[in-house]
């Protein structure tokens, strides 16, 4: 599909979504990366505007997905825990889309969906933790992951609220979507070479996902934090 989107943008011209660009670049996800998941997206939110499914409905959706991802990586199934998680982050793509589509985006939706997406980030990494818990080292990047992405998108709606949107950084939520996404639904697929015959395998690309995001969500966290408060001095001067 990647190739025939490829093919299309070729015929037709690169496709520019206004949506990612209001989002910051990132320097892990290239743009054709990010128009190719919002293009796979469009056809399925189609779908549910003709079955009429309230983009609400798939907020709540992408919670249930979630808190299964949660279940299933806590007992160690990391591949079907990866592809719950994954339908999770479609359904947190999906209802937005579904909601301009049909032209009932509003305040209140919005407000559920990032209360449902803060439920979401903790309830998948409680579930990575709960599975480390006797593993010191995955377990202290699972719960910097976990703090750095909730730090994340807490400064960017706070600072928002006070009238500085901090839109920079290396790990938005798309981005943490796609790489634990991944580390967790290829991780058993190494784990068959590396640990096959491991009662409690440590997975080791999980582990790498774990270190990347809990690196690069800390910074980003950070660099908003200090992004807002260099607008607010500049603003109060």
């Amino acid at each position: 599909m990647f190739f025939v989107f490829l093919g299309i943008s070729a015929v037709r011209g690169a496709q520019r979504t206004a949506r990612i660009d209001s989002i910051a670049r990132s320097p892990y996800l290239p743009r054709v990366m990010m128009e190719f998941g919002y293009w796979m997206m469009d056809a399925p939110a189609n779908a549910c505007v003709r079955l009429g499914i309230r983009p609400n409905t798939i907020t709540t959706l992408s919670l249930l997905f979630t808190i299964t991802a949660a279940v299933l990586f806590g007992s160690g199934h990391f591949a079907e825990g990866g592809w719950a998680m994954v339908f999770g982050f479609m359904c947190d793509a999906w209802d937005g889309i579904v909601a301009r589509k049909t032209g009932v985006s509003s305040m209140a939706g919005e407000f559920y969906d990032a209360t449902i997406d803060r439920y979401n980030d903790l309830f998948a990494f409680l579930g990575l933790m709960y599975y480390y818990r006797n593993d010191p080292l995955p377990l202290l990047l699972a719960t910097l992951a976990l703090v750095g992405s909730t730090l994340t998108s807490y400064t960017r709606a706070k600072g928002e609220a006070v009238g500085v949107d901090p839109n920079v950084g290396w790990m938005q939520r798309h981005e943490r979507g796609v790489y634990l996404g991944l580390g967790t639904t290829l991780a058993p697929v190494l784990a068959w070479f590396t640990e096959r015959d491991v009662a409690h395998p440590r997975y080791y690309l999980t582990i790498a996902a774990l270190a990347l995001l809990a690196l690069t969500a800390n910074v980003t966290a950070v660099w908003r934090t200090r992004f807002v408060l260099a607008g607010l001095t500049k603003r109060g001067a």
